[in-house]
């Protein structure tokens, strides 16, 4: 089966890679973040056409964002050498191959239109001299010229990181500097109603590689329309336009017009080719649902034949083969029974170093009962917090307080700082009872520290508490100690206390007429 949460964790590095935020890259493919987020949480997995999106974004193959087998320093797709080298590669040929089969018939006749455009493509002599003499964008910057406003590079580099009306405003100015390949290479960032402005009004020459790049993230009609145009040849749309006295400017003319215009065999091809981009996006789904099957179908062989390995290994206690093999075990009852029968062996050791999740009551028990408490403070961290409570009450019980000293707050005290403080302060630990009280413990267990505190009269270390607690909790022992007539430790922490408590000792204080008590609160009403 597909690893949702690896799929995931691949999005998320891809991302990450290109310095994308979830908003970037969910505006990059049309999507809400909070699809992102599920992707990369691996609560969802993205759907064919976006994961054909996904894969042209970062350069990679859909089986490799599948199986995450991304190399991690991938940063910026590669620029194909050809169509075959896209991320599906099987897609390109699919064209390839319908294209052939449609226009077999008519081979000669685009045979023919081929040279002609080959011929009208290549440029002069003269042209291929002012090329040559063209000085690239950083030459002309080194040579102290003004670099221009617009640089197709710097837009792309941009692009994820700008509103999607933005780059539609840059690239409308700018389309007679744009290339087919520069409008594919856009398509993610761009509108549809931009592509479709720029792929009608380029002048330049479109091809299936580029039709392929850009088809995802276009309307179906516009797609077939785009298909028919291309199959004939290779022409470009304004060339394909021009040829059949259309008016280039009136780009709104539809493809039967074209068709019309062209004659009677023209609209045989046309014809022909009429289901050439629904066949195509049917073909590309077909094939893309093909290769996810493909996919989780390998990956649900190889998880039988890990599983069955494991439980063979298993079976014969070959422990040193599990130890190499069991990180790649998904099944949680396999490894249940691995960690239950290692620990019915006594390898506790073994099960902790390579199945720490699995370590149980009896793994622990034995560590406590042998007083190997190196070996628990050791792995202790690695245990659930119950057991992480359960070793630090056997601690305290056997008063081995400089083990909690060392290991206290690294591991959960939740449900048992209290009883651990007490016990300690009890035992004359005071200074490891005053660490978990600030370190480990809540407020409702600092004050039950401190009510055993209280109750033994011992405000000195009292005074040790004071910064930790309450100040109404400070108050209401105040109080209590007023109403037993000891006024010498309601002055000493006076200062600590809420004012609804020096209130109410003020009125104590009045009503005994102990002026010097008055005198002392009255500072801090």
């Amino acid at each position: 089966m597909i690893d949702n949460i690896q799929v995931g964790k691949t999005i998320a590095k891809l991302r990450q890679n290109k310095n994308m935020t979830q908003q970037q890259l969910a505006a990059a493919l049309s999507v809400s973040h909070q699809a992102v987020s599920k992707w990369e949480t691996g609560a969802a997995l993205p759907d064919v056409q976006t994961l054909v999106a996904l894969t042209r974004l970062f350069g990679i193959t859909i089986e490799q964002l599948l199986e995450g087998e991304v190399l991690e320093d991938r940063v910026e797709p590669p620029k194909p050498a050809s169509p075959f080298d896209e991320p599906i590669q099987n897609i390109g040929n699919f064209v390839n191959n319908i294209v052939n089969g449609l226009f077999r018939n008519d081979r000669k006749d685009a045979e023919d239109d081929g040279a002609e455009n080959a011929n009208a493509e290549k440029p002069s002599q003269a042209q291929e001299a002012a090329n040559a003499e063209a000085p690239e964008a950083g030459e002309a910057g080194e040579a102290g010229q003004e670099a221009g406003p617009f640089d197709v590079q710097t837009l792309y580099q941009m692009a994820p990181f700008m509103s999607k009306a933005a780059v539609d405003e840059l690239l409308l100015e700018n389309r007679d500097k744009l290339t087919p390949a520069d409008i594919a290479r856009f398509a993610p960032y761009a509108s549809q109603e931009c592509l479709e402005k720029l792929i009608q009004t380029n002048d330049a020459q479109l091809d299936w590689d580029v039709l392929r790049r850009v088809a995802p993230f276009l309307r179906r009609d516009m797609v077939d329309n785009l298909a028919r145009t291309a199959a004939k040849g290779k022409r470009t749309v304004r060339r394909a336009m021009d040829q059949s006295g259309i008016n280039t400017d009136d780009l709104g003319r539809t493809v039967q017009d074209v068709g019309q215009k062209i004659g009677e065999g023209v609209e045989r091809a046309l014809r022909r080719a009429s289901k050439l981009g629904g066949e195509v996006m049917e073909e590309m789904s077909s094939a893309i649902n093909g290769m996810v099957e493909s996919v989780r179908e390998k990956q649900s062989r190889a998880e039988a034949l890990r599983k069955a390995a494991c439980e063979r290994a298993l079976q014969d206690e070959n422990w040193e083969w599990l130890a190499e093999h069991v990180g790649d075990i998904k099944d949680e009852e396999l490894l249940r029974q691995i960690a239950q029968k290692a620990n019915g062996l006594g390898m506790h050791d073994w099960v902790l170093e390579h199945l720490n999740g699995y370590a149980d009551t009896r793994t622990i028990d034995a560590a406590i009962e042998a007083g190997n408490w190196g070996w628990l403070g050791d792995h202790v961290w690695q245990f659930e917090d119950d057991l992480q409570e359960k070793i630090a009450l056997a601690a305290a019980k056997q008063e081995n307080w400089q083990w909690l000293a060392t290991y206290a707050e690294q591991i959960s005290l939740e449900n048992c700082a209290d009883e651990i403080a007490i016990a300690a302060y009890r035992a004359e630990a005071r200074v490891l009872a005053t660490q978990i009280a600030t370190h480990c413990a809540n407020d409702a267990q600092r004050e039950r520290l401190a009510d055993v505190v209280v109750e033994a009269e011992d405000f000195e270390y009292f005074k040790q508490l004071v910064d930790i607690l309450s100040p109404q909790y400070i108050g209401r022992v105040l109080v209590a100690q007023a109403q037993a007539g000891h006024w010498d430790r309601v002055k000493q922490f006076a200062e600590s206390a809420d004012t609804d408590s020096i209130e109410k000792l003020m009125e104590l204080a009045i009503a005994e007429g102990n002026f010097d008590a008055i005198d002392a609160l009255d500072k801090y009403l």
